[in-house]
This record gives C-alpha cells, structure tokens and sequence, in this order.
C-alpha cells in the first residue's frame, strides 16, 4: 500500500470535498460552540477568570467612614483537558480486493466517514456527561472524557436532584463560594410557553437578552409539545441552525432544538429534561495542537501491508457563570 498516495488522497477529501465543519453538524451544543473557534495554547489546566461580587459601595457623606476591608471579589475556576480519538484502518484486503484508484478513493471515503461519525456521537454522547462517571463507567481508565454538563449541574444521567454542596466543579465547591450554585429545577413540569417563561427567569443574570439562555435542548416530543403552544403565525425559526440541518422553534429569540440523546431512556431514565444554555458563559477550548488532527498515514514494522491513521482533539467544555445555565429534570408533554 503506498502511503504517500494514501495521504494524497486523504489530504484532498478534506481539504476540497468537505464542508466546513466536517464534525458537528449533528449535535448543536458542540456545533455553536466549535463554530466560535476558542483555542487555548496549552498547559496543566485551563484557567476561567470569575468576578463573583461587587465591591463595597453606596452613598456617604463628609463624616462618613468608608470600609477599606478587602473585599474577595475575583477567583478562578480550573478543568484539566479532555481528549477524544477516531481510528481508520486499511490492510490487504483494502488494497487487494478494492482494485484501481477509484475504488481505493471510495473506501478511503467511507472510512473517513465513518471516523467523523464515530467521534461525533462519542463527543455528543459525553457532553451530556459526568467526568466521574465516564471515568469509573470508561473501558480505558486512563482515558480523558468531557467535565460536562453533568458536572456542570452536579447530575447524574439517571437522576432528577443534583449531588451534594462540596462536590467541585472547576474546582470551586459550592459551600466555598454560594454563587457556584447549578440551577435544577426537579419539579415535574409541564411543557408550555409559560414553563418556558419560568426556565428562562430561572437562569437570568441581568435584564437584557445577553442575561438569558440563548439555546434550549430537549426532547423531540417536548420540542413538539413547547411549537404547538405557539400561534401558527408565531413561529419562528434560526435560520443558520435550519442551514446546517437543525430543525428548532424560537422562543424569545433563543432557537429550541431537540436531541435524540435526552430520548436515551437507558441514560435519561429519571424524566425528559429541558436545557437552558446561555453560551456567552460557556465555551469548548480547543487546544492548538490538537484540533481535529489531519489523518497521518504509518504503517506498523511488523504490518507493512496496514495502513493506520486517526483524527484526534483535545479541550474542554467550560462555563464562566454557573448561575446563567439550567436544567429541568423532569418535564412532560401536556395530557
């Protein structure tokens, strides 16, 4: 198998027959996030700048005495990196049993589509993560899964009420500092412009629309359920999203897209949950190096008739403002 027309070949599908995001145009939390392109240039841990208070203020007078205590008003919260992986493989059989160019092309084709595939539904799957628990649920112990939102809410997959006060999230418990609280709403709740209303003023961090989630993520069914709430004439739709093949509902500006992940009833067993995701606080930090790699083609010494390659990433997903996120756990569709 010559490796250098290999490579060739491989080089050119990417770079001239895909579109430009080759990887998440089937999951829109990883899609909006990519697409912002934030990168970060390596070490140990990633650092996210917090301002959790406001310093000490108010009105005074000519006998006034200021307060001149320090104030802890900054702090920091750190995720070490996350690291995903796609294989491909050609061997012998590939080269001898696909013959001529075209039908290498064509297998070279359908393995790297199945590569995109496969570390697509990974990363998807693990968005919705607990570090914790992929790590303890993982076959390889030394793999680096997502800090997802699982962490990010203190949830489990099969649970309705986030886990204790103490546990860290980017290393700030929530009894060290009351602000880090993650918002769950556990109560059962119906589908409706009104419950929509109330998730919204759940995560609100300051009056304008920049305050609000800006992409909820839930259920086909429960997306179903919010658009038939709405007024024929009321409905509306991103169109960037519909451009890239996600089918959404405006509400209040903010796109509503399902995930048939939350339908997972062997992961979502609890209830249906409804996400409200305000992605100016939360971002996925692309290491530099690591940036869905172009596939390299080697062969192994003692296999010179297999081809190996693959497509590797690393970062993590991390949040700037706990309180502008929330989850519902439990909603269903209206009777």
């Amino acid at each position: 198998m010559n490796l250098s027309e290999l490579q060739a070949m491989t080089d050119y599908y990417i770079k001239n027959e895909q579109p430009e995001d080759i990887y998440f145009t089937s999951n829109v939390l990883l899609f909006k996030l990519l697409s912002m392109g934030k990168t970060y240039p390596g070490g140990k841990k990633m650092q996210v700048n917090l301002e959790y208070d406001a310093a000490y203020t108010g009105a005074y007078g000519p006998k006034s005495e200021l307060p001149i205590a320090k104030k802890e008003i900054l702090n920091a919260a750190f995720f070490e990196y996350a690291a995903y992986f796609a294989m491909l493989t050609m061997d012998m059989d590939d080269d001898l049993q696909n013959n001529g160019d075209l039908a290498i092309v064509n297998i070279l084709k359908a393995k790297l589509k199945n590569a995109e595939k496969s570390i697509r539904k990974t990363m998807a799957q693990q968005i919705y993560g607990q570090r914790s628990a992929l790590l303890t649920a993982g076959a390889d112990p030394h793999a680096y899964p997502f800090n997802g939102l699982g962490d990010l809410f203190n949830l489990a997959d099969d649970s309705t009420t986030g886990g204790a006060t103490s546990v860290e999230y980017g290393e700030i418990a929530q009894d060290d500092m009351a602000l880090w609280k993650p918002n769950i709403v556990s109560a059962e709740k119906t589908m409706s412009f009104k419950f929509m209303q109330e998730l919204r003023r759940e995560a609100s961090i300051d009056n304008g629309n920049e305050g609000k989630p800006d992409l909820y993520i839930t259920t086909q069914a429960l997306q179903d359920a919010f658009e038939r709430t709405l007024q024929v004439q009321a409905r509306y739709s991103d169109q960037k999203l519909l451009d890239v093949g996600f089918d959404n509902i405006l509400f209040k500006g903010a796109p509503v897209v399902d995930d048939d992940i939350l339908e997972d009833t062997s992961r979502f067993s609890a209830g249906f949950r409804v996400y409200g995701l305000n992605t100016r606080y939360l971002d996925v930090l692309t290491h530099v190096k690591r940036n869905f790699t172009n596939p390299e083609w080697k062969s192994p010494i003692r296999q010179p008739d297999t081809a190996t390659a693959n497509i590797r990433w690393a970062g993590n997903l991390v949040c700037k403002h706990r309180k502008a996120h929330v989850v519902a756990t439990d909603v269903i569709e209206a009777v």
